[in-house]
């Protein structure tokens, strides 16, 4: 019988990206009802210190809100740094990361600040950046295995394009639903990645207990979803896969698996193709992570 957190004494350090709507808000307020303290994220300032006083009145012990725009690097470096400060206490540390922001971008392709497909720059290259950064508090946690949750998705493309296209400064943004399907895929295959080095690193403890998992949230009606696809999914309410994940801690979740969606992509399972991701998004962010 799997124990899940709500079960347990625990009360955890949990932070979400995109926590002001959609699947994101939904995970946080199940979160709060289990009393966790909570770190949630979003764009709009006011809007944020509103969803942080529902959850407080949901039963979080605590919340506090973090504003970034994750188009931009720069607001992601702060963003890090920002949560270093705010857990910068006796016992300073982070239990789950969960990257649930992303966005589907239509019908006008962006770029982002540093001149990348606005959907690529956002749904992998700021998780890569705010991970990388936020590993120390993660390999600080007690738990016996903090955890890293990347939103990917069913929808993710089944091969990955060249590297050169993805990561182009001055062509048109592709946008759009390839766009989206490859940076699912994208953060499949940063998880994978991510799982193998932080394995490596398992007889000295610390990283090598973090464990990265990957998801299909579920089709669900989303305003990134009725934007790109219409009504064709479930309601918000019922999209419990990011929280089952983050708080099922009895299931035996290999690091570096997908969940919910089927095999996913075989790309993802390619560590020629994994580790050439990771040099390209080191090449691109200067964040590397052979220095742990």
């Amino acid at each position: 019988m799997s124990l899940s957190l709500s079960a347990t004494s625990n009360r955890r350090k949990i932070l979400i990206t995109g926590s002001t709507d959609g699947i994101g808000k939904h995970t946080a307020e199940k979160l709060a009802k289990d009393g966790h303290d909570l770190l949630i994220h979003g764009r709009q300032p006011k809007l944020g210190a509103k969803i942080a006083e529902e959850l407080k009145a949901k039963g979080a012990h605590s919340v506090q809100y973090f504003n970034a725009d994750l188009g931009d690097l720069t607001q992601v470096e702060q963003l890090a740094r920002d949560v270093q400060e705010a857990l910068q206490d006796d016992d300073a540390h982070l239990d789950v990361l969960i990257n649930n922001a992303g966005i589907f971008d239509p019908p006008r392709p962006a770029k982002s600040v540093q001149g990348y497909d606005m959907t690529w720059a956002v749904n992998v290259m700021a998780p890569y950046v705010l991970t990388r950064r936020l590993l120390p508090l993660l390999a600080a946690s007690s738990d016996a295995c903090p955890r890293i949750i990347t939103t990917s998705s069913i929808s993710q493309s089944y091969t990955m394009p060249p590297l050169d296209q993805l990561f182009a400064i001055n062509d048109t943004p592709k946008g759009g639903h390839a766009a989206y399907s490859d940076s699912k895929l994208g953060d499949y295959m940063f998880t994978v990645e991510l799982a193998r080095i932080l394995k490596q690193q398992q007889k000295q403890g610390g990283y090598g207990k973090i464990k990265c998992l990957t998801m299909d949230p579920g089709t669900v009606n989303t305003k990134m979803l009725l934007a790109g696809w219409g009504a064709c999914g479930i309601n918000v309410k019922r999209a419990d896969n990011t929280y089952q994940l983050a708080t099922d801690y009895g299931a035996s979740q290999e690091s570096g698996t997908y969940h919910f969606g089927g095999g996913g992509s075989r790309d993802a399972k390619d560590r020629t193709k994994t580790r050439a991701l990771f040099e390209r998004l080191q090449e691109c962010t200067g964040v590397t992570y052979d220095d742990l």
